[in-house]
């Protein structure tokens, strides 16, 4: 095996088998292997948006429902379907309120990572051609 740093000098390297290994030179360093790439998205931020999306549709479709419910022409209000509007009702405007929090939240860690990612590029040092 030719290592052509070592090459000149006369020696080369052998593991606990005898057999011939490339050398390592301080030097020289050696070529990274870079692991396969790695996911880049991060599962509890899908996960938030998910929720955040659930939270909103929840919210907005109990305002519907019970707004509905009230201002229909036919009063159709069992005892049970009223208590159901009324806990739809008292409820909504936190579901909704949790999701205008969450995006508010993911939206300031996008941009946060976003700057982060942009400051990183500007950062580096220019490519040499």
């Amino acid at each position: 095996m030719k290592d052509h740093v070592h090459e000149r000098i006369g020696f080369r390297e052998i593991d606990e088998h005898g057999n011939s290994v490339q050398a390592i030179s301080p030097h020289v360093p050696e070529a990274i292997d870079r692991p396969g790439k790695r996911l880049s998205v991060n599962p509890f931020i899908i996960a938030l948006w998910v929720l955040d999306a659930g939270l909103l549709w929840v919210g907005l479709w109990a305002v519907a429902t019970a707004a509905g419910a009230m201002t229909s022409p036919i009063p159709h209000l069992t005892p049970e379907s009223a208590q159901f509007t009324y806990m739809m009702l008292s409820n909504a405007p936190y579901a909704l309120l949790a999701a205008v929090l969450i995006m508010a939240g993911l939206l300031f860690w996008h941009a946060a990572r976003w700057q982060r990612k942009r400051m990183a590029g500007e950062q580096s040092p220019p490519a040499r051609t």
